[in-house]
């Protein structure tokens, strides 16, 4: 039988005085969250911000496809990641700080 192994000291946070824990997520604003979401969404900026590498490339590999449709076919295809963006920063805008906080996994400012 596997014998189990503990959670490194730090895994979850560091313990203060009188049973208090400091979380180790980056501090992220979510205003500035909303803000490279709706102006620099469309390559990924806020989701980098937020240390979502993957999401980031995804948004970035979902621009450059739909820039090459774009030029490909007559349908404006980069409209996608636009409206995906303008969405993301709405709902960043919408959100409470703790959930913000919950959803991305950061601490609020």
């Amino acid at each position: 039988m596997a014998k189990k192994t503990a959670a490194p000291a730090n895994a979850y946070g560091t313990k203060l005085g009188f049973g208090t824990m400091r979380s180790n997520h980056p501090v992220r604003s979510r205003y500035m969250a909303c803000a490279l979401a709706m102006i620099f969404g469309i390559i990924g900026a806020n989701q980098f911000y937020l240390r979502n590498i993957g999401r980031g490339l995804l948004k970035l590999l979902l621009t450059v496809v739909c820039i090459v449709l774009d030029v490909l076919f007559a349908p404006p295809f980069t409209l996608i990641p636009v409206i995906l963006s303008l969405f993301t920063g709405l709902m960043y805008l919408i959100q409470s700080d703790e959930s913000f906080a919950k959803r991305n996994h950061v601490r609020t400012i």
